[in-house]
């Protein structure tokens, strides 16, 4: 072995101490150094990715500009594109984004119609633009482009960015294409007000790999490209990213953070020098070496001189284990060791290993003695706790939990090879077949172990048995051979009645646990087939049990349910109550009056529960309670539409109904002549009053194919100034309504939607009736209407009563009337707001409403435009 020194050990112990709080210090100053390092690269990524962001929406801002310019000049019928007309719209644009350096209209020829502000030092009024390239990809395309970096005609020598929409005709045919330049000082504005700290810059390129934007100008003028480097090639395989790279255009290497704009296919990074990244760390790797090599110095040096003086103390007192080791037990030498100048615990230590070794021989012959008589006892001792260790091993297979793997007869098996081999005895086992023994019933057995009859024993009546009893039941019996009778020793008489009983406990066991699992299995069945939820509550007041039923209903995890309280049950159920009543709060004080609930489920909608408390009781003994929920809505929808039914058949049928009849009887009365113009007006009435049911009829059908899902709408593209103005025309004159006032305001370049013409007019119709019912001026209504992105918002507005705040949420619910007194004397069943909410979802779009009292109501019908793309190009008159 080669061991070292004591005086060695102790100088590494001495260096250790000392290296570790430096290693500690300068652990903590590199990992200080390296987080803060780390935090400046995490706010660089930060801020490559505001940039990309700021970036992609200010282009967006400006190419929702040229498309809208697009949309506009495109809706222009031909005498409203002269020059002077399309100049003033390129320089509204431009006075609203003075980031555009030029607009142009260019004509389906390639020609400048219109620019503007025209900076440049000719005209370019006329230029042939038709052998650019995004003149051809548009024309191709009819789509907005964004060109990669060019050199325009405006300045040559600086490159310039377009965004490029096209322009149709009336036809809606390609006839042209706007053109706006972007000012690319304006861009690098944008760029460069971000902060990107010391040393760092940041780049864009467009999609060919061409610098937008480069802190070296000369780079963006050149129209380099950098679609070579690596960290562009990063960029296609990973949307952002971070790494180190050294570019073309630069010395150095590079800490560069950047991110991929999909949309646009550009790139955005911000570069940093990465030796300016790691400095800081390297500087305090080298510091933290330096101190680790002067402190390791003077260590060595002092502990060596420490250890010295120990070590020469040690070195006697380790000869005179030496001799011990010999075994001679003399005295130390104490004069030497006081030579050493060696300490006093050492003289002490000397002295009492001599003790010590005295006391070591006299005892060494004493154990000699007492080591022989142990093992003579242990050796007898063994072969009698072997016998029962192999006894208990049989008996504890018995009384071993069975395993998932592993059957009741496994063990019974196993336990009967052991008692064979362990009398030395060829030992059967019979077992009579019981009712209710389930995992045993019907086995042909093993070796030893079969279910027989009694009358299959008769023949062994003679022979040595030992019965297996469950109280005063038997159910079976060991049966040995006729020689054991005599030749078979009290022990192993003994050991199989153990045996015997054992196996009577796993066997009455085994049939109690089928009949358990049997029962158990039934009775889970039929709780988790049952439509109600049910949550069973022990004696501790904790959820023990709760079926699928429970957790579907109120969308509770199982586990979360077996593991609350009662008190956690009833708060998460109070917290899902739309309002406590008293029957919920005397629900568990007086348990047998059964509680209604309303609560709200996952879609926000009503939901009514049936709440019933039971008890569960067993041989004179509480296991606790149970709770049943039964959710009652469908009964509770029903009797709220049977009721609402009833109330609108009673009031809105009888009175045309009773009209009708009224008029019948008079035609019919033979007493009085009635002259023709007087029948005429009462067949008149009577059609109007049948026209009235007819309408009602339509409401219902209508509110059930809503209800259904089952509504149709047949969407083509309409101008809406002639749903309008047919609506208006549809109106039914009664009294009130000749004195209505109509202003329809409608832009003439308003884009056509697509709507189903005649349930269009539906829902205007029946919003002008109620402009008209509930007023009690002279009606004025308004009609307005301005598109947007995807929708036309046509807003109908009027000088009615108005409503309060807590009605506008639930006016389009079914039945619902904000005065029943009003609604009484002008008619209405309250279904019409509804059925016009349900038309326009069917239309994709949708109804909404502003009002206060007194002041008229403003509803808005927001419907899709048309996309020509899509349509079939018919439109509707």
């Amino acid at each position: 072995m080669n061991n070292q020194s004591m005086r060695m050990h102790l100088t590494f112990a001495f260096a250790i101490v000392a290296l570790i709080p430096i290693l500690v210090l300068g652990g903590l100053q590199v990992y200080q150094i390296k987080r803060i390092t780390d935090d400046y690269n995490k706010t660089q990524a930060q801020t490559t990715y505001r940039l990309a962001d700021a970036v992609q929406t200010y282009i967006y801002y400006h190419k929702n500009a040229v498309e809208t310019l697009a949309t506009t000049v495109s809706a222009s019928s031909p005498p409203f594109r002269t020059r002077e007309s399309l100049t003033l719209k390129l320089q509204s644009v431009h006075s609203n984004l003075p980031s555009f350096a030029e607009l142009y209209v260019v004509d389906n020829a390639g020609k400048i119609n219109a620019a503007y502000p025209g900076r440049g030092q000719t005209s370019v009024l006329g230029a042939d633009v038709s052998g650019r390239d995004y003149f051809q990809e548009v024309k191709k395309t009819n789509t907005t482009t964004i060109t990669p970096l060019f050199r325009g005609f405006e300045n040559p020598k600086k490159p310039v960015l377009a965004i490029v929409s096209p322009v149709y005709n009336e036809w809606k045919q390609w006839d042209g294409l706007i053109v706006g330049v972007l000012d690319l000082e304006a861009f690098a504005q944008l760029v460069a007000k971000y902060d990107y700290g010391t040393d760092a810059y940041p780049v864009v390129l467009d999609n060919m790999g061409r610098a937008i934007y480069h802190p070296s100008g000369s780079i963006v003028d050149a129209l380099t490209d950098l679609s070579g480097e690596q960290v562009v090639s990063d960029t296609r395989t990973h949307e952002k990213g971070q790494g180190k790279y050294r570019l073309s255009v630069e010395a150095a290497e590079e800490l560069i953070t950047y991110k991929h704009i999909q949309d646009l296919d550009w790139t955005v990074w911000v570069a940093r020098s990465y030796q300016a990244v790691n400095a800081a760390f390297i500087h305090s790797l080298w510091t933290t070496f330096l101190l680790l090599v002067l402190t390791l110095l003077v260590t060595v040096i002092v502990g060596t001189l420490l250890a010295k003086r120990l070590n020469n103390t040690i070195h006697a007192l380790v000869g005179y284990t030496e001799k011990l080791a010999d075994g001679d037990f003399g005295e130390p030498d104490k004069q030497s060791i006081a030579a050493r100048r060696g300490p006093y615990e050492l003289m002490m230590l000397a002295e009492h290993f001599s003790r010590m070794a005295e006391q070591i021989k006299e005892n060494q012959h004493a154990l000699i003695a007492l080591n022989a008589e142990l093992e003579s006892r242990v050796t007898e001792r063994t072969q009698s706790l072997l016998r029962k260790n192999r006894e208990l091993a049989a008996v504890n297979r018995l009384l071993t939990p069975v395993m998932p793997n592993r059957t009741t007869n496994d063990l019974i098996e196993e336990s009967m090879t052991s008692l064979r081999d362990l009398i030395g005895q060829e030992v059967k086992l019979y077992l009579y077949p019981h009712q209710g023994r389930l995992s045993l019933g019907g086995r042909t057995g093993g070796d030893g172990l079969q279910e027989a009859s009694r009358a299959e024993h008769e023949e062994d009546v003679r022979r040595p048995v030992v019965p297996i009893h469950a109280g005063n039941v038997e159910l079976g019996r060991l049966i040995l051979p006729t020689s054991a009778e005599s030749s078979l020793a009290e022990g192993d008489r003994r050991f199989l009645q153990t045996f015997a009983n054992t196996t009577a406990i796993i066997l009455h066991n085994d049939m109690l646990h089928s009949s358990i699992r049997h029962e158990h299995a039934t009775w889970n069945a039929v709780l988790e087939s049952m439509s109600e939820a049910i949550v069973l509550i022990d004696t501790d007041h904790k959820v023990v049990y709760a079926n699928r039923r429970m957790s579907d209903m109120f969308q509770l995890e199982d586990n979360q349910l077996v593991s609350m309280t009662e008190d956690e049950l009833f708060q998460i159920m109070e917290d899902k109550l739309l309002k406590k009543d008293g029957a919920w709060t005397g629900l568990r004080t007086n348990p047998r009056i059964p509680a209604t609930c309303t609560v709200l489920d996952e879609n926000g909608k009503e939901r009514f529960i049936s709440v019933s408390v039971f008890h569960v009781m067993g041989e004179e003994r509480s296991f606790g309670k149970g709770y049943i929920w039964r959710d009652i809505t469908k009964e509770h929808e029903i009797d709220a539409l049977k009721n609402d039914l009833i109330s609108l058949a009673s009031h809105e049928f009888k009175t045309p109904i009773t009209s009708i009849r009224g008029g019948v009887e008079t035609l019919l009365r033979t007493d009085a002549e009635w002259d023709e113009a007087f029948k005429r007006e009462l067949l008149e009435g009577i059609r109007e009053d049948i026209g009235r049911i007819q309408d009602l009829i339509d409401e219902w059908l209508d509110i059930s194919k809503i209800e259904s899902g089952a509504l149709r709408v047949n969407l083509q593209p309409v101008r809406l100034h002639a749903v309008i103005q047919s609506a208006i025309r549809r109106i039914p004159r009664f009294a009130g309504m000749a004195d209505a006032r109509f202003e329809v305001e409608l832009d003439s370049g308003l884009p056509l939607i697509r709507a189903d013409k005649s349930r269009l007019e539906q829902v205007m119709v029946n919003l002008f009736l109620n402009a008209v019912r509930y007023n009690v001026n002279r009606p004025h209504i308004r009609v307005t209407a301005e598109p947007d992105a995807d929708y036309v918002h046509i807003r109908v507005q009027d000088n009615g009563i108005g409503m309060a705040a807590e009605h506008l949420d639930k006016i389009f619910e079914r039945f619902y009337r904000v005065d029943v007194s009003s609604s009484r004397q002008t008619g209405g069943t309250g279904l019409g707001l509804t059925i016009c909410k349900g038309i326009m979802e069917a239309h994709g779009g949708y109804l909404s409403v502003t009002s206060s009292p007194g002041a008229g109501s403003s509803f808005i019908i927001s419907v899709p435009k048309y996309d020509w793309e899509e349509g079939d190009g018919h439109e509707e008159a």
